[in-house]
């Protein structure tokens, strides 16, 4: 497989380039080497030779660019890429004036321009041979890193969430008492024995590690308050305490059994009844006069 910019892109190369780990370094030396011999096979500008491997180990190596060593006529250079960046330039984002310095530099000293030397195929045969590089320094890291065959990558997934997990164990005493109580086990020896296998152990940082950080951030910000948790003040139990755990002898009252007898046991009705009105009682017309004596006064007169 031919290592393309995409694909580049999606690797996480600032890290596996830039690692500063001794395999690394080793890299870094190899892939100066190549490039040393294939510009010079190529009649590349020794300074623009030197320019390139200065820029590339500023970036993988974090090493300062001598910008008092490099020529006057290509300063514009050094300060076109350096805007542009030295890691655009591992990528392939190079700067138009390295093309135009190195054909000057073919015909400043009557050198045969050919297809290889100058141009789009010149800075294309160098940005392959980094692109190649790369890509075997990452699929040797992935190997290193997640195992050869199938086995090799499961024991591999096993020790890297081992790993994750005793790193979180270290940071329960951090935790609140409710989160160490339902988030942990008492060990993370325990913790391995219970989930054996990297699937249970993948599924537990999921779920768990986001809850983790955030209430040890929820602590941090607490305490730069100067409030305590609750079960900082109160023991926590599982379960209440007994109100009264002492026995008692005393009978318990139980309550008289309800009946069905009807409401006229307790409350006998009334026998007196009043008489019914008759008609002509209630169809009397009262007959109204006004005194002359006391116009307020009002009598009335039944039939």
């Amino acid at each position: 497989m031919v290592l393309t910019l995409e694909v580049l892109l999606r690797l996480d190369s600032k890290h596996f380039l830039t690692c500063p780990n001794p395999e690394r370094r080793k890299w870094h030396a190899t892939l100066t080497t190549s490039l040393r011999h294939r510009c010079e096979s190529v009649d590349t500008d020794p300074a623009l030779l030197d320019l390139l491997l200065w820029g590339l180990n500023h970036w993988l190596q974090s090493a300062p660019i001598p910008a008092h060593r490099v020529p006057e006529r290509i300063a514009h250079l050094l300060h076109s890429q350096t805007t542009i960046g030295w890691d655009n330039f591992l990528l392939g984002r190079w700067s138009k004036h390295w093309t135009t310095l190195q054909l000057q530099y073919l015909q400043r000293n009557h050198i045969e321009v050919k297809n290889k030397n100058h141009g789009l195929s010149w800075s294309s045969n160098i940005i392959r041979l980094m692109w190649d590089h790369c890509y075997k320094e990452w699929t040797t890291r992935n190997k290193a890193r997640h195992g050869k065959d199938a086995e090799d990558k499961a024991q591999r997934r096993l020790e890297k969430s081992q790993r994750n997990i005793r790193d979180l164990y270290e940071l329960k005493p951090t935790c609140s008492l409710q989160a160490q109580r339902h988030y942990f086990y008492p060990t993370v020896e325990d913790h391995f024995r219970t989930d054996p296998d990297a699937n249970s152990l993948e599924n537990w940082l999921e779920t768990y590690e986001p809850m983790i950080k955030q209430n040890i951030r929820h602590r941090r910000t607490n305490s730069d308050r100067r409030l305590r948790q609750i079960d900082e003040v109160f023991q926590v139990t599982r379960t209440a305490p007994p109100h009264n755990p002492t026995p008692t002898t005393v009978p318990r009252q139980r309550t008289p059994t309800l009946t069905t007898r009807p409401i006229t046991t307790y409350f006998p009705p009334n026998r007196i009844t009043s008489p019914t009105p008759t008609l002509e009682t209630t169809t009397t017309t009262a007959r109204t006069t006004i005194t002359s004596n006391n116009p307020t006064t009002i009598s009335t007169r039944l039939p």
